[in-house]
This record gives structure tokens, C-alpha cells and sequence, in this order.
């Protein structure tokens, strides 16, 4: 049985994240929830190869930003690889290492 996806609440999260090496891969994809929208709307982001944090039109964005109480209201889990929302840049250093 798989284990369900690691959920969080709040930016801190994202320290415990990338310090975990399993998790922290670049091209792994974080689903940030508000029930507020409807089901499927959920905010999309995707890690990069430094840690960073990149939205779904391959624009670096602040963990604290997106990740916090307010943005993430419902909380923000990490899920499979997304390696199509990074940009060209970042794919090429994931294939060059």
C-alpha cells in the first residue's frame, strides 16, 4: 500500500521538505489546497534544481508566499513529478547532472 502524500500547513513546511533528499527531488510537484475553489483548481508548483520553488508558468515564487496560512488556507502536500511545469532551463540542468 502506498503511504498518502506528505501534507503540511504553513511555509515551515517547506524547510522539513528540502531537507528530506527523497522528497526535495527536482520536478516533484506541490498541490496547494483551498476548498474555497472548486475541486481541480488547486494552485500547482513544482521544486527546481536549487530548491526553488517554481509556479506552474515557470516563474520562481517565495515558498512563504504560497505555502503560508493564507495562500494554502486548507494546507499544500507533496505529490509525484510534474517535470513538464519546469522551465527549459531547469530541465536542462536535471539532465545534464
Amino acid at each position: 500500500m502506498l503511504d498518502p502524500p506528505p501534507f503540511y500547513r504553513g511555509h515551515e513546511g517547506f524547510q522539513e521538505l528540502i531537507s528530506n533528499k527523497d522528497l526535495a527531488r527536482p520536478g516533484r510537484a506541490i498541490r496547494v489546497y483551498n476548498y474555497s475553489r472548486d475541486s481541480g483548481d488547486e494552485g500547482l508548483y513544482v521544486l527546481g534544481t536549487e530548491n526553488q520553488l517554481f509556479d506552474s508558468e515557470g516563474n520562481i515564487v517565495k515558498p512563504e508566499d504560497v505555502l503560508s496560512r493564507e495562500s494554502a488556507p486548507d494546507g499544500w502536500s507533496v505529490e509525484g513529478p510534474a517535470l513538464h511545469l519546469l522551465p527549459e532551463s531547469e530541465l536542462e540542468k536535471i539532465l545534464k547532472q
